[in-house]
């Protein structure tokens, strides 16, 4: 149980909170009505009693002088039938002598004392409680000790059979459980419309969030009840942060990329006239890569000032199609020998990257690009679904150039280390990836291709269907 209410949502612990409280309620209340019935039905049979125990003493209270009255004729043919469960008796008291009379249903025997027997509030001397009768039913008895006027005390105890509460209670049991029953069906309805309704603005602030994180608003929009309204604001206010920290980061890395490019282009000119051309030669190379980096990080600039991560969604199908468009010119361009390079895309339609397109193309285009420089033949470019991860999705770009040493894959992703000086390039495409794909929380892993040479695995969240 304890388990299970950790993992269950907000609104099942207030439904489960409310019917527990309410079938609680109920429970309390079907016991104290069924107390409260059990003690007017013995109230009403003790009345039927006392009717009888009042004709009894009545009977006794005949002055000597006079014929008192036969006990027994009480006008209820119960108390004439052998064990009928009805029964009455009047015997002296422990200080007086004489005979017991009793009702013929007694059949000679004899009652016997009440049990636990207490004090009837509306007459006085008069107890009241149960007892077994001759045949061990149990059975409703009241008495009373009363004096004649020959001063003989007398004890009368007039008793009845306890199977008629019991029905009566039996008889209001039944409604009162099917009562209780509809009524806690009933709670238990209003509680789940209750809960809905109470938790819909939560569930339009949940939208709203799925609304931003796929790039189809930028906030939280609408009304809410005053205690949700301060929490939607926060969030706003903490997007519209987000973007402004972001923003001003992408700034300032354009600021630094813009005062770099004055003392390089002050440097270049200063080594024309540099005599030692091979060194010359080295230095102009290694400021053009330069360059290239600060183009790069201005234009990464330039987009940043007009979106932002938050909200962003992708779509990796167009993305790669656009880039095979544009590799497979350039490869068939590129002859080694007689045959240029194939290229194969297999991709899943309908993914959607969480984050900005040219981030998501630098990523693909640099592994594209690396594979290309090393293939013989082919590359090839797989597009799905990561299979333990479903909210990643799996860019893999296979190559059948050479490959690379296991040893020397955590070394390629080092910024600007280059393995081969005899390839062009900076040594910073890997490392870039890597570090956009860790910024985004996906990974990038070198492996060895299905065929033969390198297999770049670049591992992006997607935006949930």
């Amino acid at each position: 149980m304890g388990a299970w209410f950790n993992r269950a949502s907000l609104a099942q612990r207030l439904t489960l909170g409310a019917l527990v409280t309410s079938f609680t309620v109920l429970l309390a209340a079907g016991f104290i009505l069924a107390q409260i019935h059990r003690r007017a039905t013995e109230r009403a049979f003790d009345e039927r009693l006392s009717v009888y125990l009042q004709a009894l003493s009545g009977s006794l209270a005949s002055p000597i002088d006079q014929d008192r009255s036969d006990p027994s004729d009480l006008g209820d043919p119960k108390f004439d039938l052998p064990m009928s469960g009805w029964y009455w008796q009047i015997e002296p008291g422990p200080a007086n002598s004489g005979d017991m009379i009793a009702s013929p249903s007694l059949f000679g025997a004899r009652l016997a004392r009440i049990v636990d027997p207490q004090l009837k509030s509306d007459q006085l001397g008069v107890v009241q409680g149960y007892m077994r009768g001759p045949d061990e039913r149990r059975l409703r008895a009241i008495e009373r000790t009363v004096q004649t006027p020959d001063h003989v005390w007398h004890r009368i105890r007039v008793a009845g059979d306890a199977d008629e509460i019991e029905q009566a209670v039996a008889a209001f049991r039944l409604p009162l459980v099917v009562t209780l029953g509809l009524l806690g069906t009933l709670i238990a309805v209003l509680t789940g419309v209750q809960v809905t309704l109470g938790l819909k603005s939560l569930r339009r602030v949940q939208t709203g969030l799925a609304a931003i994180r796929t790039g189809q608003a930028d906030q939280i929009t609408g009304s809410y009840p005053p205690d949700l309204a301060p929490l939607v604001r926060e969030i706003n206010l903490l997007l519209e942060s987000n973007r402004d920290m972001t923003e001003r980061a992408r700034t300032h890395a354009g600021n630094l990329a813009h005062a770099l490019k004055t003392p390089l282009s002050v440097i270049q000119n200063e080594v024309q006239g540099v005599d030692d051309d091979q060194a010359a030669s080295k230095i102009r190379e290694q400021i053009a890569q330069i360059q290239t980096q600060l183009q790069w990080h201005l234009e990464r600039a330039r987009q940043g000032a007009m979106t932002s991560a938050i909200g962003r969604a992708t779509d990796l199908a167009q993305v790669l199609g656009g880039l095979e468009r544009m590799f497979a010119k350039l490869w068939h361009a590129r002859a080694e020998g007689d045959q240029g390079l194939t290229l194969q895309m297999e991709i899943e339609a309908g993914l959607q990257f969480r984050g900005e397109k040219p981030d998501l193309e630098d990523m693909i285009g640099n592994l594209m690009d690396n594979a290309g420089k090393w293939a013989r033949q082919e590359v090839k470019v797989t597009l799905r679904r990561h299979a333990s991860r479903p909210l990643f999705a799996e860019v893999i770009i296979d190559d059948d150039g050479p490959g690379l040493p296991e040893a020397q894959r955590v070394a390629a992703l080092k910024r600007g280390l280059r393995l081969d000086e005899t390839r062009p390039g900076s040594g910073l495409g890997l490392a870039i990836v890597a570090d956009l794909a860790k910024l985004y929380g996906g990974i990038l892993v070198l492996e060895t291709a299905p065929l033969g040479g390198l297999r770049a695995r670049l591992e992006l969240p997607i935006v949930e269907a």
